[in-house]
């Protein structure tokens, strides 16, 4: 008898049964859910930084255009005597001819378009800009507030996203 219990375990097939299997499908079915949900909300965001970056340079290129503006349409290119008091006025010119701070109050470009006309603007078809510029002076503690404006850039990305930079132009 002996025999016959030795000789059967030779024959017998070794591997993993029905109930093993089914075991390591639902852990690994569990596992890999686990990890998907945790990479889907990176994947989702990952476009985040590429428009942020975007919208920071087409912001920076409309206060570059914007700051090397005068200060306002009776001040000469250097600054000079300040009125007295501030108002903001835009000439009713259109945007290649404008030439001081406040024409560029309430302007909304969409698509973006700057007066150098030599950029590539193509990757910001999508985004929009606005522009606004108020009489800021009594903000930094000066006397007048026709002595310095603040000049609020605001770009749009295609998500709906916006990001808004201000910065202060003084009369000089």
């Amino acid at each position: 008898m002996r025999m016959r219990a030795i000789a059967f375990n030779k024959h017998r097939q070794s591997g993993v049964t029905l109930i093993e299997m089914i075991i390591t499908i639902v852990v690994l079915g569990i596992a890999l859910s686990t990890l998907i949900s945790a990479l889907s909300g990176g994947i989702a965001q990952s476009a985040t930084p590429l428009w942020e970056v975007r919208a920071m340079t087409l912001t920076q290129a409309y206060l570059d255009e914007i700051l090397a503006m005068k200060f306002d349409g009776t001040q000469a290119v250097g600054g000079g005597v300040v009125s007295g008091a501030c108002a903001i006025s835009s000439d009713g010119q259109s945007r290649a001819s404008f030439d001081d701070v406040d024409d560029y109050n309430g302007l909304l470009d969409a698509p973006p378009q700057l007066i150098e006309t030599t950029l590539d603007l193509s990757d910001y078809a999508e985004y929009s800009v606005g522009v606004a510029v108020a009489c800021a002076g009594s903000e930094l503690a000066l006397d007048s507030d026709a002595l310095a404006k603040r000049i609020t850039v605001t770009v749009n990305a295609p998500g709906g996203a916006s990001r808004s930079i201000a910065v202060y132009r003084g009369n000089f």
